[in-house]
């Protein structure tokens, strides 16, 4: 089943958040073709697994995290979770929840251009732990 935004639902951080505009997350693994004897692969060989993402969020959103930040500063925000939902609107399909955790702003920027009516932010995260399709987001 393909899922729609609008069956998509954010908690992040102990709370629903609204403001997402969107967002990217994934998992990928270092892999390597080994060579020896020839010019073809004669094995491979695995490597370290890594998690990277961001999260696209109104200015709203962002200033939130900034006054619950110790020192108002969210870079000193402990780590934080985000369950990613999606809900068939029609009440037929599955519902999938993947989890990040251990999550921390690796970067923040706002801008704004003339004529726009709303600020929105992009932001990179370092993510710890990816689970896809889980059926408890904070077992391990």
């Amino acid at each position: 089943m393909a899922y729609s935004w609008s069956e998509y639902r954010c908690y992040m951080g102990g709370r629903f958040v609204t403001g997402i505009r969107g967002f990217k997350y994934k998992k990928s693994r270092e892999i390597e073709g080994i060579y020896a004897e020839g010019d073809e692969y004669v094995d491979v060989g695995f490597g370290n697994k890594a998690n990277d993402g961001e999260v696209t969020i109104l200015q709203n959103e962002l200033e939130a995290n900034i006054s619950a930040s110790p020192k108002k500063d969210p870079f000193r925000l402990p780590p934080f979770t985000i369950v990613h939902s999606y809900i068939p609107i029609h009440g037929e399909g599955r519902i999938i929840v993947d989890v990040c955790s251990g999550i921390y702003f690796k970067e923040i920027e706002k801008a704004m251009e003339q004529g726009k009516t709303f600020m929105e932010i992009t932001t990179p995260l370092f993510i710890k732990k990816i689970k896809y399709d889980t059926t408890n987001p904070f077992n391990n």
